[in-house]
């Protein structure tokens, strides 16, 4: 049995982008996490989408060791509640395209049953090739 399910991007989505995380950047990308601000719109659809029945599926590349600042800000939002599934970025794709590693997942989640109708995101090589997919995107650069 396939899950109705929207994918859903963070940054640049839900909050404000805060930039690429490294080892050497660590510190400052936590404090910018934390105080990166909400972006509305993006979290409207995400609860008409919740109360249409969807599944949401949290696709982001943020890294493994984004996980705490990730749920922190997700509940601090108010969203944290609404989260079907959440996949941050394995150390082994660092330093590539996310759209690369955003497209090996979507592969994978297909597998796992899940049937994507939508997605949101907020750069448009994701947005392409989630439209590949069949999906239908939603554009977060247009409530910012």
């Amino acid at each position: 049995m396939n899950k109705k399910a929207v994918l859903v991007d963070i940054d640049g989505t839900l909050v404000t982008v805060t930039g690429n995380w490294s080892m050497e950047r660590n510190a400052q990308w936590e404090m910018d996490t934390v105080n990166a601000s909400v972006l509305d719109g993006g979290i409207e659809l995400l609860k008409k989408f919740k109360n249409e029945g969807y599944t949401l599926v949290f696709l982001t590349a943020r890294g493994q060791t984004c996980k705490k600042y990730t749920e922190k800000k997700l509940k601090e939002i108010g969203v944290w509640e609404m989260v079907d599934s959440i996949w941050h970025r394995p150390l082994r794709w660092e330093g590539k395209k996310s759209s690369l590693y955003k497209e090996a997942m979507i592969r994978t989640l297909i597998k796992k049953g899940y049937e994507f109708e939508w997605a949101m995101d907020d750069e448009d090589a994701n947005l392409q090739m989630m439209a590949s997919f069949g999906m239908k995107v939603l554009d977060a650069k247009t409530w910012w």
